[in-house]
């Protein structure tokens, strides 16, 4: 009875709350970008940007411009004919998928300014319309056909919600010129800033697109979107007109 009572009380001194020691929590990882995640914007004040633009598609010649993007991790801003659009959705949305921009520039391809007020209005609101119909959403930007504006189409465009959209680089590539023309013309020409004019009708320009990217990346400049590359200073604003983007 004695070693059994021994026991017991040696039972009851050992046998309780038991306490675990927790090792330290491991301090929370540090943020990191989620897999697939879009890039942040370039500052366009700090870095060598320049902005390619494409008139008049989408074309046939439209996807092999893409291609090309696509291929050089490039973004560019595509002004878009209304019936084109329609024309050619799966081209449209590709566009958007890769994350480019998309511009309005016209339902017939006017000189603007030769139009009424009301005739302004139908081409702009025509235009934005069928792009609407399939992005799902209104384009904010406008290219006017032949760089063709005056203070009446300005004043639509505002209405319309529509920034105009000009450019500070011509290569001319709606000239019967060669692709090494074309190509010659932006490398030699091409400050930071710039917003190049070009055309994604003709055969011509997507032959020289490759060396106009692969150029243009040696030299330290960034492509963006028109977007992009006012995003650092307050966006674009209807009816206001933009040639360039920041100056270095």
């Amino acid at each position: 009875m004695l070693v059994t009572a021994v026991l017991v009380v040696i039972q009851s001194m050992t046998v309780g709350p038991s306490v675990t020691h927790a090792a330290p929590a491991a301090a929370p990882a540090a943020p990191t970008a989620a897999p697939g995640a879009p890039a942040p914007t370039p500052d366009c004040a700090v870095a060598r940007c320049v902005a390619l633009t494409f008139d008049d598609g989408p074309t046939q010649y439209t996807a092999s411009v893409l291609r090309l993007l696509e291929a050089h991790d490039a973004v560019a801003t595509f002004f878009l004919i209304g019936p084109h659009a329609l024309q050619r959705p799966m081209t449209v949305r590709r566009e958007q998928r890769d994350g480019d921009a998309i511009g309005d520039h016209t339902v017939t391809h006017p000189h603007l300014v030769a139009l009424s007020a009301d005739g302004v209005r139908f081409e702009l609101s025509g235009a934005a319309k069928d792009i609407a119909s399939v992005t799902g959403r209104r384009p904010t930007l406008l290219r006017p056909p032949f760089g063709s504006y005056d203070s009446r189409v300005r004043a639509v465009a505002g209405q319309e919600g529509l920034a105009v959209v000009m450019w500070s680089l011509d290569p001319q590539d709606w000239k019967m010129i060669t692709p090494f023309t074309i190509e010659r013309r932006v490398l030699d020409l091409a400050r930071p800033g710039d917003i190049v004019s070009l055309h994604d009708r003709y055969a011509r320009t997507p032959v020289a697109l490759p060396r106009i990217l692969t150029g243009l990346t040696a030299r330290g400049y960034t492509f963006v979107t028109v977007p992009e590359m006012f995003a650092d200073s307050g966006g674009t604003h209807p009816g206001v007109v933009y040639h360039h983007g920041p100056r270095l």
